[in-house]
């Protein structure tokens, strides 16, 4: 089943194409290190550059992350409203209260953390009929980044 709104259909694979990103892409780095992300996990999720997303069943989203198509490497589902808890980046950090929300052809993730040593972020997922645009903020929106997977 797909999933269309606004006319965009999100369901399909992207792929990430150095060529179409933005000049903000190159503060997605500085972005993970801000949540805590040591290199070697900054770096694989750097090499991601496949993703399959279904939509699923009562509104939920899968977001399938790989180096290609036939390796998936991490799984994200998205229940839109759904109040979810998820271990910090950082070694020995706490917990963040995180939620999605949906606006027709965008998600919004907005993740609170328990520990005052971690930081506040927000992940935007917006839809196009050529594109998945993922945009980051953290630090009180001083930190910003951009990553552009075209759709294949």
């Amino acid at each position: 089943m797909s999933s269309v709104n606004n006319n965009i259909e999100i369901s399909g694979k992207y792929k990430f194409l150095w060529h179409s990103q933005s000049d903000s892409y190159t503060n997605y780095k500085v972005f993970m290190a801000k949540l805590g992300m040591g290199d070697d996990l900054a770096y694989l999720n750097q090499c991601l550059s496949h993703v399959q997303v279904e939509y699923a069943m009562q509104d939920t989203v899968v977001l399938k992350f790989g180096k290609d198509w036939d390796t998936v490497q991490c799984t994200e589902v998205v229940k839109p409203g759904q109040m979810v808890e998820e271990v910090s980046f950082r070694p020995g950090g706490g917990m963040y209260s995180c939620v999605w929300y949906r606006y027709g052809n965008m998600l919004v993730k907005q993740a609170r953390p328990s520990d005052k040593r971690d930081t506040a972020y927000t992940i935007t997922r917006e839809f196009t009929e050529s594109k998945m645009v993922t945009s980051f903020s953290t630090d009180k929106n001083t930190v910003k980044a951009e990553v552009i997977h075209t759709r294949m």
